[in-house]
C-alpha cells in the first residue's frame, strides 16, 4: 500500500505498470479461485465467481486497458472493488 498526500492507495502491476486504487473503495482481496465462463461476454471479462453466496463479476484488467493476456501465476488475485 502506497501513501500520498491524498491518502492511501493499494498499488499493483499490470504488464510492468504501476497502478492504483483508493484504498477506501477496496472491500477485499482474495486469491484466485475457479472463474464460471459468461457465453457472449465482452472478451475483458472473465466471468463470475460464488463468494460466500454471492455472484461476483471478475474482469481481466490487462484486456480491459488493451493489452496483452498476462500469465496468471501464484501472485494473481482478485481485488473487489
Amino acid at each position: 500500500m502506497a501513501r500520498n498526500p491524498d491518502g492511501k492507495y493499494l498499488s499493483f502491476n499490470l504488464a510492468r505498470k504501476s497502478y492504483g486504487v483508493v484504498v477506501l473503495k477496496v472491500r477485499e482481496i482474495i486469491r484466485l479461485q475457479e472463474i464460471i465462463p459468461l457465453p457472449k461476454a465482452p472478451h475483458f471479462i472473465k466471468g463470475i465467481i460464488h463468494l460466500r453466496g454471492k455472484i461476483i463479476p471478475v474482469i481481466d484488467l490487462s484486456l480491459r486497458f488493451g493489452m496483452a493476456p498476462i500469465e496468471q501465476d501464484e501472485h494473481t488475485c482478485i481485488i473487489m472493488v
